[in-house]
């Protein structure tokens, strides 16, 4: 599975996204492109809402840019496919879910 970033940057795998938790009063992550001279460099976000405490998934979207540059190489359903299965990829498996509890409580105090 390879996605590209229209600045040329190939992505192999979820993990190589950095991961921003910068919108922390929107309880919102920034997906980031992992070449540090992107121009683009945002190129998606993961919304979450605190329920008794606890992070609860809301939503998670690669932006249009991201989206139609991938369109335009892979075709629209391997290029659906292949974001997804990223998006999937970083919700369940490097979304640090425990952490961000403790930064939202950090930030309640």
């Amino acid at each position: 599975m390879t996605v590209q970033c229209p600045c040329g940057r190939y992505i192999e795998n979820a993990s190589e996204f950095k991961l921003l938790f910068l919108k922390k009063e929107q309880n919102e992550i920034d997906i980031l492109c992992p070449n540090e001279n992107c121009y683009i460099r945002e190129l998606g976000y993961i919304k979450f809402e605190v329920k008794e405490g606890k992070p609860k998934f809301k939503e998670a979207s690669f932006y249009p840019p991201f989206v139609t540059w991938n369109v335009t190489q892979l075709g629209k359903d391997e290029a659906q496919r292949q974001l997804k299965q990223m998006l999937k990829d970083l919700i369940t498996k490097y979304v640090d879910w425990d952490r961000l509890v403790l930064a939202e409580q950090t930030q309640q105090k």
